[in-house]
C-alpha cells in the first residue's frame, strides 16, 4: 500500500512500528559499541578484563604494572577494527529499518543496506579469529610475566558466524529479486 494511505493493514502498521523501534535500538547499539569496547580496554579496573584470561594467557599472574596506557591503547586499537566493521553493519541495518518504517520494503536503499550489512557480518566473522590471534600475540609480548604465545583458534562459534553471514547474503539476494519483481509489477500496473 502507498505510504500515504490512511488505511494501512494491521500487519503493515505492526511492521512499521517494529521497524521504527528496531531503527532506534540499532542506533543506540551502534553508538554504545565503541564506548563499551574502548572502555573495556582503557579502564580495566572497571571492566574487570584484567582479572580474566585473555588470548594467549596475556593477562593473569604477576603485577599488572606492565599493563600501561600505551599497551591498553594498542589493544583498544586492535579491537577498533572489529568495532568499525560492526558499526558499519549496524548503520546499514539502521537504514534498512528506516526504509521499512516508512513502508519502502523493496526500495533500492533497503536492498543495498541489507547487502552491506551482510558484507559487514561476513568480514566481521572472518576477522574475529584473526583479531583473537593478534591480541594474544600483542598481549603476551607486552606482559613480562607470561611466555610469548601464538594462539590460533577457529571454533564452532566462528563457523556459525560465517554461516549466518552467508545466509544473510542469500536473504539479500532474495530481497533484490523481490525488488526487481516489485518494479516489474509497478511497470505493468
Amino acid at each position: 500500500m502507498p505510504e500515504t494511505s490512511p488505511e494501512l493493514s494491521r500487519s503493515d502498521r505492526h511492521i512499521r512500528r517494529l521497524s521504527q523501534f528496531m531503527m532506534w535500538a540499532v542506533t543506540v547499539l551502534a553508538g554504545l559499541l565503541p564506548i563499551v569496547v574502548w572502555g573495556m580496554w582503557l579502564l580495566p579496573d572497571i571492566s574487570g578484563i584484567a582479572d580474566q584470561p585473555s588470548p594467549g594467557g596475556g593477562f593473569g599472574g604477576g603485577d599488572l604494572g606492565w599493563y600501561v596506557w600505551p599497551v591498553r591503547l594498542g589493544a583498544a586499537g586492535l579491537s577498533t577494527i572489529s568495532v568499525a566493521v560492526s558499526v558499519y553493519g549496524l548503520l546499514n541495518l539502521r537504514t534498512l529499518f528506516q526504509e521499512t518504517a516508512r513502508g519502502a520494503y523493496f526500495s533500492a536503499d533497503t536492498v543495498v543496506s541489507f547487502r552491506q550489512f551482510a558484507l559487514a557480518s561476513l568480514v566481521g566473522a572472518l576477522w574475529q579469529p584473526v583479531e583473537h590471534t593478534l591480541l594474544g600475540i600483542y598481549l603476551t609480548v607486552s606482559n613480562p610475566h607470561a611466555l610469548n604465545a601464538l594462539e590460533i583458534s577457529l571454533g564452532s562459534g566462528n563457523l556459525e558466524s560465517i554461516g549466518a553471514a552467508l545466509l544473510f547474503f542469500v536473504i539479500a539476494f532474495i530481497l533484490a529479486e523481490g525488488r526487481k519483481r516489485h518494479e516489474e509489477l509497478e511497470l505493468i500496473l
